[in-house]
């Protein structure tokens, strides 16, 4: 099974980021070195992330190894004549502070007034004749986001949140004949499905969240894997995914995320998750949730 997975940043510059174990890294420096040591092979990334970007090109000067970088364009609006200077000023400050060219550039805003904006699309198109991205794709939280970028043939990858309990976006993607690449996030739900402390004050519909999660403990007991494990372990068997993000500061939950990818399921396992994640929830997009 190919090692599809890729290193979130997002806690590497914001250490608060999500409902997590509050540990804040040390020396992000030689964690990112570390991760691609251990066989990480792409990194996300976003202005938005507090100084990833520039952690991130630190540790690239210190190797030699070139991983595939995303990072995204932020702060756009609607209709607005200037945005494709804008889009280019924003690339070239991620690739002067990453000191490496960007492969995939996402953009963070996912709204449809800016996904399908006319200058939006000339700013991509500036992006790539200039050579200074390779690929460009949209970060998805609805079905009718999803849907534009399937549609309008612009964007060559989309990522979309899925996991073992909410896998409806993946589906959509399956059905679609778009040969548009898929990069998963919201693989842990942002932390929750690892440790569900907040959510009763954070998510309205936490007792069926609570619920579908005791379920897939149980399963998890029952075949003797972790929830985590199960996790990875699952998105890394579905054929449309590209890449999974996984959002983590520790070498130890690194490598145990990069084992998991090795992991075969029991067809009744996979089966069981299946009928879990299927169906759409509203309570995995945290759009609705208190944070």
């Amino acid at each position: 099974m190919t090692n599809k997975l890729c290193l979130g940043t997002a806690k590497i510059g914001m250490p608060d980021y999500g409902y997590s174990d509050g540990n804040v890294l040390k020396d992000p420096t030689n964690f990112i070195l570390s991760s691609l040591d251990l066989g990480i092979r792409s990194i996300d990334t976003s202005p938005r992330y507090g100084n990833s970007e520039k952690l991130i090109g630190k540790a690239l000067k210190l190797c030699n190894k070139k991983p595939l970088i995303n990072t995204k364009i932020d702060n756009l609006t609607p209709n607005l004549s200037k945005t494709p200077e804008l889009m280019l000023n924003s690339i070239n400050d991620s690739i002067h502070k990453l000191g490496a060219s960007i492969d995939i550039c996402y953009l963070h805003q996912n709204e449809i007034d800016i996904i399908s904006d006319k200058y939006v699309h000339e700013g991509i198109e500036l992006l790539k004749n200039s050579n200074l991205i390779k690929e460009v794709g949209t970060s998805v939280y609805s079905k009718e986001e999803l849907m534009y970028t399937l549609d309008c043939g612009i964007f060559d990858w989309v990522q979309i949140p899925v996991n073992i309990l909410d896998t409806s976006f993946y589906h959509v993607v399956s059905k679609h004949d778009s040969q548009i690449k898929v990069s998963a996030r919201s693989v842990f739900l942002q932390g929750v499905i690892l440790n569900d402390q907040w959510v009763r004050t954070s998510i309205e519909e936490h007792n069926e969240l609570l619920n579908t999660l005791n379920i897939v403990r149980k399963l998890c007991s029952n075949f003797s894997i972790t929830i985590q494990q199960l996790s990875v372990a699952y998105l890394s068997s579905l054929d449309r995914i590209n890449q999974i993000i996984i959002g983590t500061i520790s070498d130890d939950k690194l490598r145990d995320n990069i084992y998991s990818t090795k992991i075969q399921l029991d067809k009744q396992l996979t089966s069981a998750i299946d009928g879990i994640s299927s169906t759409s929830k509203s309570w995995t997009n945290p759009r609705g949730w208190k944070l």
